[in-house]
C-alpha cells in the first residue's frame, strides 16, 4: 500500500510527518491529525514563528490534518491547507510540542460536550508534561486549557511523546473464576465488561456515540537517566513522579461522566469529601490508563494507572500506580489506542528494528493488536482473539514433558518462521525455564532464550544463551556482569505455573504472560537450512522443570496478496473485523 502521508515540499511538514491519531468526525468523516515538521534551516518553508512562540528547536512543529479522498479503503488522503494548530502557546518554556491525541470531553460549564486534544511536551529543566486543548471542531478553534499533568523531575524523561489516556474496564470476577483456558493460556477477553455495541453501521459518528458504540525526534533538555532508572530489574513500580498539581483527566466519555472523583486541594493530598464517600470511591481510583513515550525510541514506554479530576481536567500523578513499563522488551515505542465496534480497548505499537541502520529498507512493523483491561489494579494485555484466526494446518502438541537441567529438549517436527506457541510451565525444582531459539548463521545475532525466572519473578530474553546454566538467577544487584545481553523485567506472578504465549514472526517476537505482561524483542537468527525444524528447544536451569502442555501452530500472513488500492475491503479483514468507526492506528473517543 502507498504511504498515507508524505512530506510536502515547502509545506509545514516538509521535513517530516510525525505521530498523531485518527478520529471520526460527527458526520462520519475520518480525520488524521498529526505533527508536521520543517527544519529551521529549510529556506523553502516560510518564516519562523514569532519569538514568543518559537521553541528554538532544530525544527518547527505544526499540528496538521488530512481527510480521505472519497476512498472507502482509506488508501488516499488529502491534506487540509489550514493548520489545526499553527504554533504553541506564547512564552512557555516547552521542549517540544507534538503528537496530538483526540478524545471527547464534557464542556467546561457542564453543558454539552466538546473535543479534547492531548499534546506531548515537556518543561525546560523540570521534566515531561502533557498539554490539553479544547474545541467544538476538530479542524480549528482549539483553546489551550493548561496541563493534564506534569513531572517535577526528568527521571521519566524531559519530553513526553505520544500521550495516551483511556478509562479501562475491569475483569468482572477473580482470575480463577473468570479465566478461560485455551492451550494452557489464561484468556479473559470474554470476561471483562463490554461497552454496548451498535447494531449495524451508524449513519454518523454522533449516532454511533448515542448508541453507545465507537465508531528520532530531538529534545532540547537532557533526557532522563534511563539506565539508572530501568537498568536493574526490581519487582515493584520503578519510580515515583509527582505532578506539581493534583488532578487528573482522560477520555471523558458517557462511561465516566457520571463518575465522582476524589479531588485534592492544591496538591496537599487532603480530601475535600466525606470519608465514607472516599471509601466508596477508592476501588475506582486506578481506572485510568495514562501512557507516554519518553524522549526517544531507545527508551521504554511508561504508563500509570490512576484517577482524574473531572472538574479541573487533570490526571492525578500523586497516588497513581507507576510509572511502569508497558512492555518489558526493547523495541516497542509510540503506541496508539482505539475502541472498536465491540467496545474493546485495543493498543497497537511500533516494533522497531535493532539491526544496523542501512541493513534494511523499512521502519519496523506494528505489534499484534492488544486488548487492554484491568484485573484489580493491574493492567492486563493480551492479543485480540482474532489473531488465532491466522493459525493454519495441524496443531503441534506435547504434554507432561520433563525438561532436564542444562539440556535442550527440541520441539521436534515443528517447522516455520512464523509461529503461535502456547505453553504452560511447571517449576518443578528449577530456578528458571523457557524456550531457546537457535541461531543459524553468522549474519544473525545468534540464539536467544525466552526464560521465566521463578527466583526473581522476572521474564527475560537472554541473548547468546547456552543450554548450560548461564546465570538466569543472577542477583540483579550483583556488580559483575555475566556478559550476556538481557532484555526483560519483573512480572506479578500469581501461581507456580507460568502461562506463556509466544508470537514469532521471523525476527519479531512478542511474549504474552497469563498475568498480563508482555515482552517484545527481536531475535536475528539468520536463515534456516532448507527443510530444517523451527530450531526451538525447551531449556531448564537450576533443576528440572515440567511442560504441562504446549501447543504450536504455523501462522499465515495477514496480507491479501492480491490486494489493490481500488478494492472495497480492508487488508486486515482476514484477522480483524472491518473497521468502520476508527482506523487501526488508534485514537479512542467517547462512546
Amino acid at each position: 500500500m502507498p504511504p498515507a502521508l508524505l512530506p510536502t515540499p515547502g509545506g509545514a511538514d516538509a521535513d517530516g510527518c510525525f505521530s498523531g491519531c485518527c478520529i471520526v468526525d460527527e458526520d462520519g468523516t475520518p480525520i488524521i491529525l498529526y505533527t508536521g515538521v520543517r527544519l529551521r534551516s529549510n529556506p523553502e518553508c516560510g518564516p519562523l514563528p514569532p519569538a514568543e512562540c518559537d521553541l528554538n528547536l532544530p525544527f518547527v512543529e505544526t499540528q496538521l490534518a488530512a481527510v480521505p479522498e472519497g476512498d472507502p479503503t482509506l488508501t488516499m488522503w488529502s491534506k487540509r491547507e489550514e493548520p489545526v494548530l499553527p504554533m504553541p502557546p506564547p512564552d512557555m518554556p516547552l521542549v517540544g510540542w507534538r503528537d496530538p491525541f483526540i478524545f471527547e470531553i464534557k464542556g467546561k460549564q457542564g453543558n454539552g460536550r466538546e473535543w479534547g486534544m492531548l499534546m506531548g511536551s515537556g518543561l525546560k529543566g523540570q521534566g515531561g508534561a502533557i498539554m490539553i486543548y479544547r474545541s467544538e471542531s476538530l479542524y480549528g478553534g482549539w483553546r489551550f486549557d493548561g496541563m493534564l499533568c506534569e513531572a517535577n523531575n526528568t527521571e521519566t524523561g524531559a519530553m513526553w511523546e505520544c500521550p495516551l489516556l483511556l478509562e479501562l474496564t475491569q475483569t468482572q470476577a477473580s482470575p480463577k473464576a473468570s479465566a478461560q483456558t485455551t492451550g494452557g493460556i489464561q484468556s479473559i477477553h470474554d470476561s471483562h465488561t463490554q461497552l454496548p455495541t451498535p447494531t449495524g453501521k451508524p449513519a454518523s459518528f454522533r449516532e454511533a456515540r448515542n448508541q453507545g458504540g465507537q465508531t528520532d525526534k530531538a529534545v532540547e533538555s537532557e533526557p532522563g537517566n534511563f539506565q539508572e532508572m530501568f537498568g536493574r530489574i526490581e519487582p515493584q513500580p520503578i519510580a515515583s513522579t509527582s505532578g506539581k498539581a493534583a488532578g487528573g483527566v482522560s477520555l471523558l466519555s458517557r462511561q465516566i461522566s457520571d463518575l465522582s472523583i476524589v479531588s485534592q486541594d492544591n496538591g496537599s493530598g487532603s480530601s475535600q469529601q466525606p470519608a465514607a464517600q472516599q471509601q466508596r470511591q477508592q476501588p475506582r481510583q486506578h481506572t485510568h490508563f495514562l501512557c507516554i513515550s519518553p524522549d526517544a525510541p531507545t527508551n521504554p514506554v511508561l504508563y500509570w494507572l490512576g484517577a482524574f479530576d473531572h472538574q479541573n481536567t487533570k490526571f492525578i500523578l500523586d497516588g497513581a500506580k507507576g510509572p511502569l513499563k508497558l512492555d518489558l522488551g526493547d523495541i516497542l515505542y509510540a503506541p496508539n489506542l482505539m475502541i472498536d465496534g465491540k467496545g474493546r480497548h485495543i493498543l497497537w505499537g511500533w516494533l522497531q528494528e535493532r539491526r544496523k541502520v542501512g541493513s534494511y529498507d523499512y521502519a519496523g512493523c506494528l505489534s499484534v493488536p492488544r486488548l487492554l483491561h484491568l484485573r484489580g489494579d493491574r493492567l492486563i494485555q493480551e492479543p485480540v482473539p482474532e489473531v488465532s484466526n491466522l493459525r493454519r494446518g495441524q496443531c503441534w502438541k506435547t504434554r507432561h514433558l520433563s525438561i532436564q537441567e542444562e539440556e535442550m529438549t527440541p520441539l521436534e517436527g515443528l517447522r516455520g518462521s512464523s509461529l503461535d506457541i502456547e505453553v504452560v510451565l511447571d517449576r518443578g525444582d528449577a530456578s528458571a525455564a523457557g524456550l531457546l531459539f537457535q541461531g543459524w548463521d553468522a549474519a544473525g545475532e545468534g540464539s536467544a532464550a525466552i526464560v521465566y525466572d521463578w527466583e526473581r519473578s522476572v521474564l527475560e530474553a537472554i541473548y547468546e544463551a547456552p543450554p548450560r546454566d548461564m546465570g538466569a538467577t543472577q542477583d540483579p544487584d550483583a556488580e559483575e556482569d555475566d556478559g550476556l545481553r538481557r532484555v526483560g523485567g519483573p512480572v506479578e506472578a500469581d501461581s507456580g505455573d507460568v502461562h506463556m504465549r509466544i508470537l514469532l514472526d521471523h525476527s519479531c517476537v512478542e511474549v504474552y504472560l497469563g498475568t498480563g505482561e508482555v515482552l517484545s524483542t527481536r531475535i536475528y537468527r539468520g536463515h534456516p537450512p532448507e527443510d530444517a525444524d523451527a530450531g526451538i528447544s525447551f531449556v531448564s536451569y537450576g533443576g528440572t522443570a515440567n511442560v504441562k502442555k504446549c501447543s504450536a501452530w504455523v501462522v499465515k500472513s495477514i496480507w491479501k496478496r492480491d490486494f489493490q488500492p481500488h478494492e472495497q475491503s480492508s487488508v486486515f479483514e482476514t484477522i480483524y473485523e472491518p473497521v468502520t468507526a476508527v482506523m487501526p492506528m488508534g485514537s479512542p473517543v467517547a462512546a
